[in-house]
């Protein structure tokens, strides 16, 4: 999912390899890597020494489904009409409902420059 090199043609350095998300926190726990995640992760995830640091200026995450060219299934279809009918709804806030906030380009901060 990461690609081989940046547009400015430098290589993208690689990390270890991990097979599924439980091998991904293992790997955090260890301190042999780290991953951006969406906030919502830790309500169904936790992991031993692992803790989420929010990241607040990074844009809404986007959600897309992803479904075979081919026909769906009708249990699929009807999934797929029930969300487009939802549309954008509100986004969950710790349990605080709010609008989804206006997309505004993410610029990144004096300390996000530090190398």
């Amino acid at each position: 999912m990461c690609p081989e090199r940046t547009p400015g043609g430098r290589l993208v350095h690689r990390g270890p390899r991990a097979r599924t998300f439980h091998e991904v926190l293992a790997l955090v726990a260890a301190g042999r890597a780290v991953c951006p995640l969406n906030a919502h992760v830790p309500r169904s995830y936790t992991y031993p020494g692992v803790v989420l640091v929010p990241i607040d200026d990074a844009p809404p995450t986007e959600w897309a489904l992803v479904l075979p060219e081919s026909a769906p299934a009708p249990h699929v279809r009807a999934f797929v009409e029930t969300a487009r009918e939802l549309g954008t709804r509100a986004i969950d806030r710790g349990g605080a409902r709010e609008e989804r906030p206006t997309r505004t380009p993410y610029r990144p901060s004096a300390s996000d420059r530090r190398r």
